[in-house]
C-alpha cells in the first residue's frame, strides 16, 4: 500500500485536528451554557422565594393592621348597664345611662323619718328634671331592725319611664282602702327609695306601700297614688316586696 503523500497528510491532519478543535470547543460551549442556565434558574428561584416571603409578610402586616393589636383584657367588673348605650342614641350625656346613680346607704334618713312621706326638703325629685338612671333601695323600718333589704340599678330609660308613669297618677289612687290606723299600725315595716341621678345630683322619691297611714310616690312636695304600673318598672328581685298592706289590696303589681 503505497504510503500517503506528505503533502496529502497535512491537509488531513490539519482537518482532523480542526474538526477536533471544534468538537471540544462544542462541549465546552455547550457545558458552559448548561452552566449559566442553571445559575440562572437557581437566581430565579431565589428571587421568587424572596419575593414570596415579602408578599406573605406585607399580607401579615395588613391583616394586623387591619384587626389592631390584641386588646387589653378589662379587669374592671362595674355593671353592663352603666356602659351600655341608651337606646335613643347620640353621645350627649343626657342620652347615655351610664350615669346609674349611686349605691343604696346602708343608712338612709328614711331610717329615722317620721314616715315614707316625710321626705327632706330639697333632696325630693322635680318630676319635670331630666333623670340619667337610678337606684331602687327598699329598707327595713322595724324599730331595732332597721336595715337595707335589697337595691337595683336601672339605665336612664327605665328611669324616664318610671318619672313619666309617676308624673300622670292622681295624689291618690281610689280603688285603696281607707284604713283607721292606730300608733303601732300607722308606721310601715319597710319602704322602698328611688334615687335618681340627675344634673344637679341625687334627687330622690320615697315609695310608700305597707302601714295604713298613706302609701304613694313622695317628694317632698308632691303626693302621687300608689298603682301598679310604675312598680311593675322596679319591683324586681332583691327590691320586690313580699306584701304591704296597701300592695294587698293593689292589683297588678
Amino acid at each position: 500500500m503505497p504510503e500517503p503523500d506528505e503533502q496529502e497528510l497535512g491537509p488531513q491532519l490539519a482537518d482532523a485536528f480542526q474538526s477536533k478543535a471544534h468538537t471540544v470547543q462544542g462541549l465546552r460551549d455547550r457545558g458552559l451554557a448548561r452552566e449559566a442556565r442553571r445559575r440562572v434558574h437557581k437566581r430565579r428561584q431565589t428571587l421568587i422565594a424572596g419575593s414570596a416571603a415579602v408578599v406573605v409578610a406585607v399580607a401579615i402586616g395588613g391583616v394586623w393592621g387591619a384587626i389592631g393589636a390584641p386588646s387589653p383584657i378589662p379587669t374592671s367588673t362595674g355593671d353592663n348597664q352603666s356602659s351600655a348605650q341608651d337606646s335613643g342614641g347620640g353621645t350627649d350625656s343626657k342620652n347615655q345611662p351610664e350615669a346609674a346613680a349611686s349605691a343604696c346607704p346602708a343608712q338612709h334618713p328614711i331610717l329615722t323619718a317620721a314616715g315614707h312621706e316625710a321626705v327632706a326638703p330639697g333632696t325630693g325629685l322635680d318630676l319635670d328634671t331630666p333623670v340619667f338612671g337610678f337606684e331602687a333601695c327598699r329598707y327595713r323600718l322595724v324599730e331595732g331592725e332597721q336595715l337595707l333589704l335589697g337595691s337595683a340599678t336601672f339605665t336612664a330609660t327605665t328611669a324616664r319611664q318610671v318619672v313619666d308613669a309617676i308624673k300622670v297618677l292622681p295624689e291618690r289612687n281610689p280603688s285603696l282602702p281607707v284604713f283607721k290606723c292606730t300608733a303601732e299600725t300607722a308606721r310601715p315595716k319597710e319602704a322602698i327609695v328611688l334615687r335618681f341621678d340627675t344634673a344637679t345630683g341625687i334627687r330622690e322619691i320615697w315609695v310608700g306601700y305597707d302601714g295604713c297611714a298613706s302609701a304613694g310616690f313622695f317628694t317632698g312636695t308632691r303626693t302621687y297614688g300608689l298603682y301598679a304600673a310604675p312598680l311593675n318598672l322596679f319591683m324586681k328581685g332583691g327590691v320586690r316586696p313580699v306584701g304591704g298592706i296597701y300592695l294587698d289590696h293593689l292589683k297588678g303589681w
